[in-house]
C-alpha cells in the first residue's frame, strides 16, 4: 500500500466506505467520532465499544477487527477527509462508564500521544445541514437555538388531556391546583 497523502487519498479502497458512514454519522449526531466510524464500517462491535468504555477491555485496539496500520489509515483517511469537508475537529475525553473513579480510557497499547489523539478527535459539522435539530433550529446570531426536548409532545398532550407536569410527575389539573401550583394559561 502506498503512503497516503493529500493528493491520493481519495483514490484509496476505504475513501467509500469512510464517506458513507460520515455522512450517516453526520446526519444523525451532527458529528463524527473515530469510534464510532469503527462501528459503522463494521470493524468494531457494538458490545466490544461498551466493555471498553466500562473498564472491561484495557484499550481500545484490543477489540478492533483490523490490523493497526489499517486502522491508522481510516484515521488518516478520516481527518483529511473532514478537513476538506470542512468539519471542525475537536479533541474529546473519553472516561470509564463506572460509578466512583473515572480514569482516562486508553485507546492503544502503547498509550502513544498522536495516536490517542487521532481516536479522541471528534469532528463537529458547522452547518445546520445534516444537524439532528436542523428542521425546528432558530437562527439566533450566529448560532441555532435548540428545539424542546422530545418529551415536550407527551407532556402537551397530557395537559390537553387535564393533566399538569410537575417534574416528571403528571398530576391532574384539578390536582395540581390544590396543591398550589401556578398554571400556565390554556
Amino acid at each position: 500500500m502506498k503512503k497516503i497523502t493529500v493528493a491520493n487519498y481519495k483514490q484509496d479502497a476505504y475513501y467509500a466506505p469512510i464517506v458513507r458512514a460520515v455522512e450517516n454519522l453526520l446526519r444523525e449526531k451532527g458529528f463524527v467520532a473515530p469510534v464510532e466510524l469503527f462501528i459503522r464500517m463494521d470493524l468494531l462491535s457494538p458490545e466490544a465499544a461498551e466493555d471498553w468504555r466500562r473498564g472491561r477491555i484495557s484499550y481500545l485496539e484490543r477489540v478492533i477487527r483490523c490490523n493497526l496500520s489499517k486502522a491508522s489509515r481510516i484515521l488518516s483517511i478520516l481527518r483529511m477527509h473532514a478537513h476538506d469537508s470542512d468539519l471542525k475537529p475537536s479533541l474529546t475525553v473519553y472516561k470509564r462508564w463506572t460509578k466512583g473513579s473515572r480514569p482516562l480510557l486508553r485507546f492503544s497499547k502503547t498509550g502513544d500521544h498522536n495516536v490517542e489523539e487521532a481516536y479522541a478527535r471528534h469532528f463537529v459539522s458547522l452547518r445546520k445541514k445534516g444537524c439532528p435539530f436542523e428542521e425546528a433550529a432558530i437562527e439566533v446570531g450566529n448560532s441555532a437555538a435548540i428545539p424542546p426536548a422530545q418529551g415536550s409532545s407527551v407532556r402537551r398532550e397530557a395537559k390537553a388531556q387535564g393533566h399538569e407536569s410537575r417534574g416528571k410527575l403528571l398530576l391532574p389539573m384539578k390536582v395540581a391546583e390544590k396543591k398550589g401550583a401556578v398554571l400556565p394559561h390554556r
